[in-house]
């Protein structure tokens, strides 16, 4: 048996990848697992800080930081996009007739593939041409193989 891992985002050609991979490499994956991780995007704030003022030579420290509860705000709403992008693409799969596992994670997204690469034991690694420039990386060091599906895979 073969794992097969889509990596997907929330981009419509995400969709069209895996689409793509469950129609034309069904013979393949028909006796494989097929896994899909969904990157939850990344926040650019900075971290949070302790406000202080100035009164004369007294200061005055507040150790409450607004962005703080942004940070918490925009990681709780990046989650509810990733878990709405793997259910959509759990609806895909069973509308192919395959039951997919998905996984998500915050930050950068080489770490957790290439865990889920070694720990899942995956043999083929599917991903859009966008993808590739930014998580080619994460394959060293595994026995994976990689597929890269360019613009235009998929005509309507």
């Amino acid at each position: 048996m073969k794992n097969v891992m889509v990596i997907i985002d929330e981009s419509n050609s995400s969709y069209d990848l895996l689409i793509w991979v469950l129609e034309n490499l069904k013979d393949t994956i028909e006796s494989s697992k097929v896994l899909i991780f969904a990157q939850q995007p990344q926040n650019y704030f900075t971290p949070p800080i302790v406000l202080s003022s100035s009164v004369g030579f007294a200061q005055i420290f507040n150790p409450f930081s607004p962005k703080a509860e942004l940070i918490r705000l925009a990681q709780e709403k990046n989650m509810k996009i990733a878990l709405g992008i793997l259910e959509k693409a759990k609806k895909i799969c069973g509308n192919h007739g395959f039951k997919a596992e998905t996984f998500t994670d915050a930050g950068d997204p080489k770490d957790p593939i290439r865990k889920i690469i070694q720990e899942r034991k995956i043999d083929l690694l599917a991903m859009s041409d966008h993808q590739t420039r930014n998580l080619k990386k994460c394959l060293h060091n595994t026995n994976c193989s990689l597929l890269v599906v360019s613009k235009g895979f998929r005509k309507n």
